[in-house]
């Protein structure tokens, strides 16, 4: 009993990083823990992401990466994508700080309920709207996925987590094929490590691709191990949605699979163009499908 209690205590304890003042963790990956926190001059909450490295050697990586996300995220300010409160270090180990935002996440929502196409549509117009801002500044989010988009307690969605971002023409990378990305949501040049090849029809896959899984229930790739979703996703057509949810307006599944294409250049040419189609189907008008201009001032 006594060592409940003092179990108890010990997890009321106020703990501090900085002048944050943590309440609770949120949730942690394998090189960052998320807390709900306070900023003790502000006292506003937070949501603090402290990076870990692997290991001893990968700290200059982590914080020349915490660093990059920080500095994109000042850059691509949008109403739709989660703001940087405050970004650092502390006693050695990086930090990034956002404005707090009550809601669940797309993967939250999915495990509940099979959201309403009505706010299906309107989720994804909205973040497809935000990435096109940030393509705007040549920039690529390269990790889109459900996880990866908040929506608040008043139904507004906000794109978080541009720790993988990439901006075009990133001296870094050039020549250094890598696979960055969650394997369900990964376009097929992306799965291939073309990097140098990527546009903004990359990211418009992996927004066609939550689209698919919002309407049916899961991803359009999905196998028992990552490498063999990424083989499906290179080299077989998806199911169609319609097939999964026989209920589902065609003209969402046109949209989709529009998204969906092996080729870029067959995709929506920008995430704006993809967005002017949902609020197409929206306003009950057939989808125009792709074109544009935008999409190919990247390739």
């Amino acid at each position: 009993m006594n060592q409940d209690l003092n179990t108890t205590r010990r997890n009321r304890m106020v703990r501090q990083f900085g002048d944050f003042i943590i309440d609770k963790e949120l949730w942690r990956s394998e090189q960052s823990t998320v807390y709900l926190a306070r900023a003790a001059r502000e006292k506003c909450a937070i949501a603090l992401k402290v990076l870990y490295p692997r290991a001893p050697h990968t700290i200059k990586e982590i914080l020349r990466g915490a660093s990059r996300e920080a500095a994109i995220l000042r850059e691509i300010k949008h109403e739709n994508i989660v703001p940087l409160y405050r970004a650092g270090e502390f006693e050695g180990v990086p930090y990034l700080s956002f404005l707090f935002i009550q809601g669940l996440g797309l993967d939250q929502i999915l495990k509940n309920r099979r959201p309403e196409p009505a706010e299906v549509l309107a989720w994804m117009s909205a973040v497809a709207r935000a990435v096109h801002h940030a393509h705007g500044k040549g920039i690529f989010h390269r990790d889109l996925k459900p996880r990866n988009i908040l929506i608040d307690d008043a139904g507004k969605p906000h794109v978080l987590d541009w720790g993988l971002a990439w901006r075009k023409g990133d001296i870094s990378e050039k020549g250094v094929q890598k696979i960055i990305g969650t394997p369900a949501y990964m376009s097929p040049e992306q799965a291939r490590g073309e990097e140098e090849r990527l546009t903004p029809a990359a990211d418009v896959y992996s927004l066609g691709a939550i689209l698919y899984q919002l309407v049916t229930g899961k991803p359009p790739f999905e196998a028992e191990t990552s490498w063999k979703t990424l083989q499906m996703a290179m080299s077989l057509p998806p199911q169609p949605p319609t097939e999964l949810n026989s209920a589902l307006d065609p003209r969402i599944e046109k949209v989709i699979m529009t998204c969906l294409s092996k080729d870029p250049g067959q995709r929506y040419s920008s995430a704006g163009a993809l967005a002017d189609d949902i609020d197409r189907v929206i306003e009950n008008k057939e989808p125009r499908g792709p074109g544009g201009l935008l999409g190919r001032l990247f390739s």
